[in-house]
Order: C-alpha cells, then structure tokens, then sequence
C-alpha cells in the first residue's frame, strides 16, 4: 500500500509539475499579452494624439480666420485698398493669435492672386506665388474654403483659407498658417510624443532645395524635437508601426502620412513614445512569477504527500456533481420548461445532424387574445393542454413535435412520404387538433391555427426552418390558414412591398396625408425641454399613423422623397413662425445634393428671422464623405445661425477627424450603442470615450434612445448634455 501511495504521489507530483510549468507559460503568455495590449494602446494613443494635435492647430486657424473675416473694418479695408488701415486693424488680432500659438504666418491675397497684405512682413506686397503655390490658385478658383497640409517656406506647414466676400463680390482670400512644428510642440507637451518630419529624398529637392536634412533608407529627415530620430536602428521600417530599442530605451516609433488638400502625400510625421516603464514593468512580473512558482511548487509537494487521498476523493466528488450539472444544464438547453417538449435550439440541433423530409410551423391565431382576457396562467394551461393534443395527433406518424418560442409548434417529418399522403397527413393533424376545446377553469377555448410549410430538396434540408417561417409569415399576412414554401415567395413578397408602399406614398402627396410628429429632447441638467426633433408620418385612411420605416425606401426607390423633404421643410418652418420652440429637421446627402430640395430650403431660410432655432441633423449614410459639397452646404446655412448635426454617430462613416471637417455643433449618439448602455461594458467604454472627446471639442452630445431608468441615470452619471428617448417623451403633435 506504501509503495502504491508512494507512485502514485510521484506520478502526482510529476503532474503537478506540468501544471505548474503549464501554469507558468500561460501567465507568462498573459503578460506579454498585457505588454502587447499596453503597446495597442500607446499606438492608439500616438494615432489619436496626432489628430487631436493636427484638429487644435486647424481649430486656432479658423477661430484666428473668422475674427478677422468677420470684422466689417477689416473687410471694408481691404475691399478699399487701404493696405495701411487694414495692417493697423489686424495686426492686434495677430499678435495675439501669435501669443497664443495658433499661428505663425497671416496673410491678405486679392482676387488677381497679387499679395496684398503679410501681416509679419507688411513691406513685402505685390508679388504673386500662385504657381509656387497650387493650393491659393485653387482657393482663389473655387472661392471655398481649405483647410490643409502643404508645403511652404516653412517647409510642411497647416494653411486655412477662407474666401472674402464684400457684399456679393469676391475681393480676394485670407491665408492663416500654422508651422507643422505647432503639432510637433502639442504633441509633446500633451502626450510626451516626439516627432520628426520625412521627406521622400527624391522629392525633397523639388519642394524644399536649401533644406538641411538626415538622409536614412531613402528618406530625409528635415527637423525634429529629440536626438532619437538621428541614429534609428537598422531594422526601422518607415510604413510600419513597431517597438524598438534605441540606447537601452523602448519606444513604439509610427509614421503618419501628412497629406494636402488633394490627398497627395506630401511627407511624412514620425512619432516616437517611450514605453521603457512598461518593459521594465514586465520584466520584473516575470521575474517575481518564477520565484513565487518555485516556492509555489514546493509547497504543493509538502501538501500533496500528505492529502493525496483526500484530493483524489475530491475530484471523484467534483467530477460527479458537473457530470449531473452537464446533464440538468444540457437538458435546460434544449428544453421548453413549460410543456417538456424539446425547444427550438434542439430543432436547429437536429436539423443538423438528422435528416428530415419536411418541416411545419404552427401559429396560435388567438393566442394573444387568450392572454389578454383570461391571464398568463391560462394562456401557459392552453399551451399545456394543445402540446397534448398535437402529441396525440402525432401518435403512430413519423414526425418529432418541438416547441417553438411563445405560440408556435414545429413538427418535423423524419421518414418520407409522398406528397399526396404528407398533404392528407397534414390535414388530419390540423382536423384534430381545431376540432377540440379545452375546458380549462370552467371556460371553453377553441383554438386556431396558421400553417407554413416547407418540404425538403437536394440540397435545402439547413433552410427548411427559414423557409417553413417565410411561408408561415406569408400565410399570416394573406390571411391564409396555410401556405406551402415557394422559391419565388420572398421576391414577390419585396416586390409587392415595394409597388405598395410607393403607391400609398404617391397617394399620401396627392391627398396631402402627411404629418410632423415632434418628440422633446431634454437638458440632462435642467430636465427642460431645449428642442423637439420633427419626425415624418402618414396618417392612413382609418386614421392609424405610419412609421417611415415603412415608406422612405419605396418613396427613394420611386423618386418621391424630395416631395417629403420639402413638405418637411415648409411644416417645419411654419411652426417656426408660430411657435417659440427650437426645432430640428433630419437632412440625407440626397437632400444637399438636389439641387430643388437645398434652393427651396435656402430661400425658406433667407425669408426667416428664425433661423437661429433650427438645426439640421445630417444622416451618417454613403456620400458624406463627399466633404466639399456637404461642407461648403453646412458653411452657407450657418450664415442664417443654423446648427449642424450628426445623427446616428456610431453606425456609419463615424471619425472625428472626418466629423470636424463638417464643422458640427452636436453629436447624436445612435440608439444601438444606448439601448444596452446600462449593462454592455464595451458600449459604455465608447460612449464615454465619445463624450470626453467632444466635450475637449466643444461638440454637445444628444443621446438617442433613452428608454428607461437605468439608461437615463447612466446617461447622466456619463456627463451626456442631452436626452432623448421614448422614457422622456414620445413623438406626438404639439
């Protein structure tokens, strides 16, 4: 018995052992994964840093730009010629943008292209660079505004233009730059990032001749903050973004490609974080590990001579009590806890592994109404009573019965059966069972079914519940007692949808059927109302209202959304007149793209004093990325004191970078990220991020969806500005 005990307590040890060493590798592997997750982030934080950095140097820009453009002097200076006026007007805003480090270059170019004005050189004048400079000539050209990279006497630095009119005149441009050594200061000073700017060395002659520079690997280094950036290991690779070692210190070094107003690179910024402390951090984990393993080990084989029959003991215990929870578990998995029959997981269980010749889907035709008038118990004792009858129908034919979620049955046939016999069979199953009531608690129900049916082909047997489901869905919507899966049905059935929908659409414009609904968005803080959002419905003959979930696919499909948008439109500015609330109106790119829809708002806006409550809530969808046209759109419509919007963000085209080259006041966070905000972790990581970044912007954030308690308190807990949802307040007339 000793020398059993003493084998089996070194083949234990000897498992233990491995364990440990098991154990040891995995939490090594976990560390790395840590170490790598660690450097994920500090990439993040190097990509997320150079466009904030980029996004502050461009905001100064334009906030320099538009104190400049927007006083009548100035412009009446430079409209008149009167260089010396114009120098003493803007040199006081100058100075102080300079001090403030938003910019480093400000000059006036007429319409000719000729400069008119350097405000940190005002006795050079005259002369024109639009040949040197591609990106005036195009300004001067489109009379739109730019805000880019480009290359200048300062080698890479940020330009902002923006067009000057005097009245409707175009009498030249603004110019306002930002050396690229602004982002360079920003970087380090927020987020301790070191940068240096590359030039490919056979383009540098071109663009900059005299510059000095370190030529490594094809590339020219012209200027940087750290020393690091002169002697790079061998291995770097300029594309990629990796960790390297460079005098005994770790650093993740990343390229980002600087690109001007036409996308063209034109260099590039090479970032560089230093991640010693986190190496050194897992260094000594590791290390620490392997000694508490070793100690670990020899305390587990003390313990293990002594308890080896009491942890063997344990583990035929253990194994025993999860053999029966496996059991009880597999059984809840595949099981309806009401009739015991098996569930709809087990049918997508057996459709996989068995065959099967045909499938029905059963529907209670008035189950809801059971529910309603009589209660849930009696609605679970008619469940009970019918699984019984369908189980005696089935008696002695080869079909399994399942249990489907709320009122729905599936029976599977498992053996064949000719057409002629399945439709007999079928028939007599549905007799019997619709030729019964129930007496349940002194009151009798009839029940009545609806049937979908599919039978299996070569090669459908993995879709006969999807198509049993259509077919059931089909027979509902004709009112039918049965329909038969047809190949053809799901193609009819949108193309009907399509004809119908865009038929009542024509219907709704020529009857004038439409209707605004406004549902209130509240201030977090306040709990006042500060705006109602305009929502598009139709109210149908009998009077019932329809959601456009319905009808806007079919009226852009048939080219009727633009007659929506301009009834929107004029409702909208109506109640401007008549009410004193703010109000907002959702825009697609179809909206700004046709040219009736965007002149007929225009000119709504130009006849209003009210322009300053209204804001246009632009749909994320495919186009809006077309910044120019949307951009030089949201530019004209704030000349009347509109806000701009954007609805949805989260689900389409969502980037800030992208989203402040619109120029928007309010972010609408879309309803998909909080409906679970109250229990999804992951979401909750996004929506705070969302807002901490818009609040550093200066963006308002409104958050959709707000349908109970526990997501309006996270809400407010997050530091969201506003609120919206059917918990507040449902869409309704005012």
């Amino acid at each position: 018995m000793k020398t059993i005990k003493k084998r089996a307590t070194l083949y234990a040890l000897g498992l233990v052992l491995l364990l440990v060493a098991i154990f040891l590798a995995t939490i090594i592997q976990d560390k790395k994964k840590v170490l790598n997750e660690k450097t994920t982030a500090h990439r993040a934080l190097l990509r997320n840093s150079f466009e904030l950095s980029i996004l502050d140097t461009q905001k100064g820009l334009r906030e320099f730009a538009c104190q400049l453009a927007t006083n009548r002097e100035i412009v009446d200076a430079f409209a008149s010629g009167d260089r010396e006026k114009l120098y003493l007007l803007s040199l006081p805003y100058f100075k102080e943008a300079k001090r403030r480090g938003d910019v480093d270059v400000t000059g006036f170019v007429s319409a000719n292209g000729s400069h008119f004005l350097r405000l940190q050189d005002p006795h050079k004048y005259g002369d024109n660079i639009l040949k040197k400079r591609p990106m005036l000539a195009y300004a001067i050209q489109t009379k739109k505004p730019i805000t880019s990279l480009d290359v200048t006497i300062y080698d890479v630095a940020i330009v902002n233009i923006i067009p000057i009119f005097k009245g409707n005149t175009f009498i030249g441009i603004l110019q306002t730059v930002a050396k690229i050594d602004r982002v360079q200061q920003r970087l380090n000073a927020h987020s301790g990032i070191k940068s240096a700017i590359v030039f490919d060395t056979n383009k540098l002659s071109l663009v900059i001749p005299e510059a000095k520079k370190i030529t490594y690997q094809g590339f020219s280094l012209v200027s940087s903050n750290d020393p690091l950036f002169s002697h790079l290991p061998s291995n770097y690779a300029f594309n990629t973004s990796n960790r390297y070692t460079i005098d005994g210190r770790n650093y993740i070094i990343a390229s980002r490609s600087l690109t001007n107003y036409k996308d063209d690179t034109i260099a590039m910024m090479m970032c560089a974080f230093d991640i010693t402390d986190d190496v050194i951090d897992y260094n000594k984990e590791i290390r620490n590990l392997i000694i508490i393993s070793i100690l670990l080990l020899t305390i587990i084989a003390f313990i293990l001579h002594y308890g080896f029959k009491i942890l063997v003991q344990r583990i035929s215990r253990d194994a025993d009590t999860a053999r029966k929870l496996n059991l009880q578990l597999e059984h809840q998995l595949y099981t309806d806890n009401l009739t015991s029959l098996p569930n709809r997981n087990a049918l997508i269980r057996d459709i996989q592994t068995n065959k099967f010749y045909a499938l029905m889907l059963l529907n209670i035709d008035n189950f809801k109404e059971i529910n309603d008038f009589y209660g849930h118990e009696m609605g679970d004792e008619t469940l009970l009573s019918l699984s019984k009858s369908i189980k005696s129908a089935l008696h002695n034919l080869p079909m399994n019965l399942y249990k489907m979620p709320s009122d729905e049955y599936a029976i599977a046939l498992i053996e064949p059966m000719t057409l002629t016999k399945l439709e007999t069979t079928r028939q007599s199953i549905v007799h019997h069972i619709q030729s019964k009531h129930y007496n349940l608690q002194g009151a009798s129900i009839y029940v009545t079914f609806t049937m979908g049916m599919d039978i299996s082909k070569k090669n459908n047997a993995k879709s006969l519940l999807a198509n049993a489901d259509m077919a059931l869905k089909a027979a509902k919507k004709r009112h039918l007692s049965y329909t038969l899966y047809d190949e053809t049905m799901q193609i009819k059935q949108e193309y009907q949808n399509n004809i119908l929908w865009s038929k009542k659409v024509k219907e709704a414009i020529e009857q004038k059927c439409f209707t605004l609904h406004y549902q209130p968005i509240f201030d977090t803080q306040s709990g006042e109302v500060i705006e109602y959002e305009a929502l598009i419905r139709i109210v149908d003959r009998d009077g019932s209202i329809i959601s456009p979930a319905h009808f806007l696919p079919a009226a852009k499909q048939s080219r009727l959304y633009s007659h929506i948008s301009q009834f929107v439109i004029d409702a909208i500015f109506n109640m401007l007149e008549k009410t004193p609330h703010r109000y907002s109106i959702n825009l697609s790119v179809d909206d700004i793209f046709d040219a009736p829809t965007r002149e007929f708002l225009i000119h709504k806006l130009s006849t209003t004093a009210h322009g300053n409550r209204l804001i246009f809530e632009l749909l994320e969808s495919e186009g809006i990325e077309n910044y120019a046209e949307v951009s030089a759109f949201i530019a004209q419509v704030k000349q009347f004191g509109v806000q701009i919007a954007i609805d949805d963000f989260g689900t389409g085209y969502s980037n800030f970078a992208h989203i402040l080259k619109l120029d928007v006041d309010i972010l609408k966070i879309d309803g998909s990220l909080i409906r679970n905000l109250d229990t999804d972790t992951n979401t909750q990581t996004v929506v705070l991020a969302v807002t901490e970044f818009s609040k550093r912007l200066g963006i308002k954030i409104v958050a959709e969806f707000v349908h109970s308690e526990a997501v309006y308190n996270k809400c407010k807990e997050f530091g969201i500005d506003y609120l919206q949802g059917y918990y507040l307040g449902e869409p309704k007339p005012l």
